[in-house]
């Protein structure tokens, strides 16, 4: 089968084109002009160079697919204008499934995210039938309002969706370093503000296990119309920095402020920043999103569907600490202490 991967050379990407590959199919990967390629290099792929906000692009790449996978994202969580994220978010879908209609493709796997499910206010599991109703930070809205533009879209073209929503996925052959692999890698590294846990949880999903997913979702009868939930453990944000130090020996520190003065405290930190034009440490609706706040999903049908085990935390975690350790990124002490304990952890 010729299927198109949007995104081919990203975090997901990458390995999502591998499994096909490995499947048996054709893939044709969509990457921007300016696009690094390192983590395609020594693959069978056709490359073709484009960006999803130009139609015209997609519309030449998507000739004689039959399955579009669509990964393509802005995945920052703070822009000088936040339209930098959304519109590209939404554009990106309508110029998908607009050439996908034209070119009779059958089934899309969309790429969404757990910040279109939402967050919840106390320990609570969330499913698949949740939304996230109070989106405020820029990426989050991009990933709930595109993924609703995608839902109309398909449905009106008569296209078969799939949408998986990822965790937060770390793990290998993150070259650009997401906003996930840099929360890891600077907490082993001792650096301010990701060394701080808070009252919160989390899950986390090995990059491999999300791409496993992808990949199956081009053909598994019986999923077109699903939303899946692609995660792993629930963990706190305390859970987090007690295994990174476990694992690095770099300490975490745990703020218990209540979140509405997290909120005041970042807000007014995030003003002063505003008048220079600056990123702020954290931008405070990235505080909204998470802090007092439980990501925490069931994603028991996704397991069942797929008929998988997503790796556990502790592995997802290593294999992070493994990529930023090779790639230089973590500091001498962190990855001195790493690689005393990664012989050891691989042999589990």
């Amino acid at each position: 089968m010729k299927i198109l991967v949007t995104g081919a050379n990203g975090h997901i990407g990458s390995h999502t084109v591998r499994y096909l590959l490995e499947a048996g199919h054709e893939v044709v990967a969509f990457v921007r002009k300016s696009a690094d390629l390192q983590s395609l290099e020594g693959l069978n792929v056709t490359l073709a160079k484009g960006d999803v906000s130009d139609a015209a692009s997609i519309e030449q790449a998507i000739e004689g697919c039959e399955v579009v996978v669509h990964l393509a994202a802005v995945y920052k969580t703070w822009a000088k204008e936040p339209s930098e994220i959304i519109e590209p978010a939404l554009v990106g879908a309508e110029n998908i499934f607009s050439a996908a209609q034209k070119a009779g493709v059958k089934r899309v796997v969309y790429t969404s995210s757990m910040a279109s499910v939402g967050v919840s206010e106390s320990p609570v599991i969330r499913s698949d039938n949740d939304w996230n109703e109070d989106a405020q930070n820029p990426y989050y809205v991009a990933k709930t309002e595109s993924e609703k533009k995608a839902r109309e879209m398909a449905e009106a073209a008569g296209i078969e969706l799939v949408v998986l929503c990822p965790t937060m996925v770390v793990g290998p052959l993150d070259f650009r370093t997401t906003p996930s692999t840099e929360l890891v890698c600077k907490m082993a590294n001792f650096q301010l503000p990701y060394l701080m846990t808070y009252h919160g949880g989390t899950n986390l999903v090995d990059v491999r296990d999300v791409a496993y997913v992808h990949a199956k979702a081009v053909d598994l009868p019986g999923v077109a119309g699903q939303r899946y939930i692609v995660g792993s453990d629930n963990v706190t944000s305390r859970d987090l920095g007690k295994l990174v130090k476990k694992l690095t020996g770099t300490s975490s520190i745990h703020v218990p402020l209540p979140r509405a003065m997290m909120l005041a405290v970042m807000g007014m930190m995030e003003s002063l920043t505003n008048l220079f034009g600056v990123k702020p440490l954290v931008p405070k609706s990235l505080v909204h999103e998470n802090v007092g706040r439980w990501a925490w999903y069931d994603c028991d049908k996704t397991y069942q569907d797929f008929n998988y085990k997503p790796r556990n935390f502790e592995e997802t975690i290593g294999a992070c600490l493994d990529w930023v350790s090779q790639t230089g990124q973590l500091k001498s002490g962190a990855a001195k202490r790493w690689g005393e304990k990664s012989p050891a952890f691989a042999n589990k």
